[in-house]
């Protein structure tokens, strides 16, 4: 009975263990406060000039995950993520001096679409994709637009690049989660546009993140672009719920964003 007692405690105190690394590295993860002002400010520029410029995107990812647990950008989030259809691309690069009079610009991301960022902000080191093939550099912090294509023979959207298609082949959105009119809804301080109806963004996460209302889960470091080895997994505590808030600071941009 003794040596149960001492096994069971051991194990006890590895999952402790464990846990407190976990979230140790989940921590690290965090942006700073500044960091928060610039991805915020580059999410409300591009909302701004896709409405001015009839360009569809519904935010997708952790970004929607965060619009549905957190009620704005979840606290240990390093990025913002969009969908938008492939054949916008062009239409989206040729925004560019109009992203630049705020002091954002658009970079090429190889295999995935495109992201937006701050032209001041420091350099990524280049690095390979997943796919070993293809280089891809960036800014932090930055928002990723994903390309999405329909796909007629599975009747659904989904990844249109080879690297985001290699890395998330079951990600997809319903013909009705992109053909319907999307829903303007409150993001931290912001309005975006989303899949339209609580149930079918459940349903989107439900498919996409399983146990996304109990689980904090992580899979790459952005900052390296690579995958972790090891993935963080923790359980949802009451101290995860809420968002990063935006700081009072008025813009991170050349000029703030007026509506």
């Amino acid at each position: 009975m003794d040596l149960l007692l001492v096994q069971m405690n051991a194990e006890c105190g590895n999952r402790e263990t464990e846990y407190g690394n976990m979230r140790q590295r989940l921590d690290k993860e965090k942006l700073t406060d500044d960091e928060v002002d610039k991805l915020y400010d580059i999410v409300q520029v591009t909302d701004g000039l896709f409405n001015k410029n009839h360009i569809r995107y519904t935010i997708e990812g952790g970004t929607l995950l965060g619009l549905v647990r957190n009620g704005g950008l979840i606290k240990h989030d390093n990025d913002a993520d969009f969908d938008i259809l492939q054949e916008d691309i062009p239409k989206i690069k040729a925004l560019n001096h109009q992203f630049a009079e705020y002091g954002l610009e658009i970079i090429d991301v190889p295999g995935w679409g495109l992201q937006v960022t701050h032209e001041d902000s420091p350099c990524l080191a280049p690095d390979l994709w997943t796919d070993g093939s293809q280089y891809w550099t960036s800014k932090w912090p930055f928002l990723d637009l994903i390309g999405i294509c329909w796909d007629e023979k599975q009747q659904y959207y989904k990844y249109a690049q080879e690297v985001a298609l290699h890395d998330y082949p079951e990600y997809y959105l319903t013909q009705s989660d992109w053909e319907n009119p999307f829903e303007r809804v409150s993001f931290a301080h912001l309005k975006l546009w989303a899949i339209a109806g609580e149930k079918n963004r459940r349903a989107y996460l439900d498919r996409h993140y399983k146990n996304w209302n109990r689980i904090i889960e992580m899979n790459m470091d952005h900052r390296a672009n690579v995958y972790f080895q090891t993935k963080i997994i923790c359980p949802l505590n009451e101290k995860d719920y809420g968002h990063r808030e935006r700081s009072a600071k008025i813009t991170t941009l050349i000029k703030p964003w007026i509506e």
